[in-house]
């Protein structure tokens, strides 16, 4: 038997590296993380927002709450042309957090970091810097150099989680494709109490940095992240020295007190790997795509790359899938980095255009804008992060059948045992048989016909009845809730007796009204083998737990 210092290594002590450490740890699977800086590094307000549904992966592992409480949430993304207001788009406010939370990725890594350094399955090492790296049909092999001298470690696979700049990458010779954008960018936090609501601000050719774009956005503790495009011929240090940068920040916020907090210049990137599955090794985040941060798509969809990634190494690990399961992995998420880099391409591209005849026409649009709904949805301020739907998924066949499948399963308000509850809140601990009828006599029935056959992996199983539903003729064992079928989201239910399956995920896998169904769909959700059987089970929504 191959020994190793852990099932799983992670190189990247980010906020991918630790999402994928913590959920891999909620399934059982120890990891090692290795990062070659000596600890965490504030670096301002890089990756400055988390949606609300990526909030609900951290919630899984205990970490969502205290970013949910010190960040800014906000609803309303407004866009500017010339200094007016000409959209304001009002976001939806779901059940859980969201829909969108304004904080520094550094206090994400330290709440992360926290939670991970008191799980016993993490092994957290920093000042590990990654030198070398070979792989066989068994392990990953990975030298390391640390302030004690070089450390070999082997693993069973490795999460390459290293950033925009990775060391992983270039070692085992990844191509990188896309490009990167020629045009600079600065970001700059300031400290002041500004007379603005606490939402996006887009401005488009603002008097305050003509013929280019500016973007606001609230932090905690009345930090203020201001994002420039600079002309090609800025010199940010030299405006620092002779006091022009003052000028050009009270451009913005005019007489007001403030902060110098951070500042930072940068140049987008549009890129992705060829391959986020070569042998042993999987890249995410940072290391598998690089987006600008228009829309916040780096960071969010980084978050998703792990918690992707994490429940299928945990169905290896344990046995219940082979590695063919991690083709799965490069598929879902390498057609979510392509629509993620489709959306902000087409953002770029209206933002700076690429030739004469684009800006002139740009120009027209803008003007128009201001008087002409139609010209005003053409504005393209940049599309907001949300869930990809694994639409082409060998794990989710047929998903054309119904506009839910392959979606991360929408929130819903329930009533548990307890009180007040939420669905999401009774997923993600493994796959879930999610059983909404109009009756128990229906659900039981329904539940019954499900196992008629084995199933080839454990699941869990909760029913949904109508408020104040008997519960009489259930079997036992089982998660059962109460909502208003008029309350759920859209598609979830037409009133007659219905099963979905859930994976860890959070995505919506399956769905029928035919028990058979069932343990096919559980084996094609799960990537297990053929002629692999395991046992049911259930859970049981004990009295006093918190859902």
């Amino acid at each position: 038997m191959t020994e190793f210092d852990a099932p799983v290594g992670i190189v990247g002590a980010g906020p991918v590296g630790l999402v994928a450490a913590l959920r891999l740890a909620d399934f059982g699977v120890p990891s090692v993380v290795l990062d070659g800086k000596p600890g965490l590094v504030k670096q301002g307000s890089k990756a400055c927002l988390i949606q609300g549904d990526v909030l609900e992966i951290l919630d899984k592992s205990g970490c969502a709450t205290p970013i949910d409480d010190e960040g800014v949430t906000w609803r309303v993304a407004r866009t500017y042309v010339a200094d007016e207001e000409i959209r304001a788009v009002e976001y939806p406010s779901p059940p859980g957090y969201g829909p969108f939370v304004n904080i520094s990725q550094f206090r994400i890594e330290q709440v992360l970091a926290e939670r991970a350094a008191a799980e016993p399955l993490i092994d957290l090492r920093w000042d590990h810097r990654v030198s070398d790296v070979t792989q066989d049909a068994d392990a990953v092999t990975l030298t390391a150099g640390t302030a004690d001298g070089e450390r070999v470690l082997r693993f069973g696979h490795l999460v390459a989680c290293d950033g925009v700049r990775s060391t992983l990458r270039e070692l085992l010779g990844v191509e990188w494709t896309g490009y990167t954008h020629k045009d600079r960018f600065l970001i700059t936090d300031i400290k002041a109490e500004l007379p603005l609501a606490k939402e996006r601000h887009f401005h488009y050719n603002p008097s305050f940095n003509p013929g280019r774009q500016l973007v606001m956005h609230p932090q905690p503790d009345d930090i203020w992240r201001i994002d420039w495009q600079l002309p090609p011929d800025a010199d940010i240090d030299a405006e620092r020295a002779d006091g022009r940068f003052d000028a050009r920040v009270r451009a913005v916020i005019g007489d007001v007190p403030y902060e110098i907090d951070w500042v930072s210049t940068y140049r987008f990137h549009q890129r992705v790997v060829a391959r986020l599955r070569v042998g042993r090794v999987l890249f995410a985040g940072d290391a598998a795509h690089a987006l600008p941060p228009y829309g916040s798509r780096g960071m969010n969809s980084g978050i998703q790359d792990a918690d992707n990634l994490a429940w299928k190494l945990a169905q290896i690990r344990r046995g219940e899938a082979g590695e063919e399961l991690l083709e799965t992995y490069h598929s879902e998420r390498y057609a979510a980095a392509r629509e993620n880099l489709a959306v902000t391409e087409a953002t770029i591209r209206f933002m700076v255009p690429p030739h004469p005849l684009r800006r002139w026409a740009r120009s027209v649009l803008l003007t128009l804008s201001k008087v002409l709904p139609f010209a005003e949805r053409r504005v393209n301020s940049g599309r907001m992060a949300e869930p990809y739907t694994y639409r082409d998924s060998p794990l989710v066949p047929g998903a054309e059948r119904h506009p839910l499948l392959g979606a991360f399963a929408p929130d819903a308000r329930l009533t548990g045992p307890t009180g007040p509850a939420r669905l999401r809140r009774l997923l993600g601990g493994g796959f879930t048989g999610l059983f909404l009828a109009p009756d128990a006599h229906s659900a039981a029935r329904l539940v019954a016909d499900t196992r008629t056959r084995d199933w080839p992996v454990p699941a869990e199983t909760v029913v949904v009845l109508p408020p104040g539903a008997a519960t009489d003729g259930l079997p036992d064992g089982l998660t059962v809730v109460h909502a208003d079928p008029a309350a759920l989201p859209p598609g979830y239910t037409d009133g007659s007796a219905v099963w979905w399956l859930v994976r860890p995920d959070g995505h919506l896998a399956a769905r029928s009204g035919h028990g058979a169904d069932f343990a096919t769909a559980l084996r094609t959700a799960a990537g297990a083998t053929a002629g692999d059987s395991g046992p049911k089970r259930d859970i049981t929504l004990l009295e006093g737990t918190q859902i």
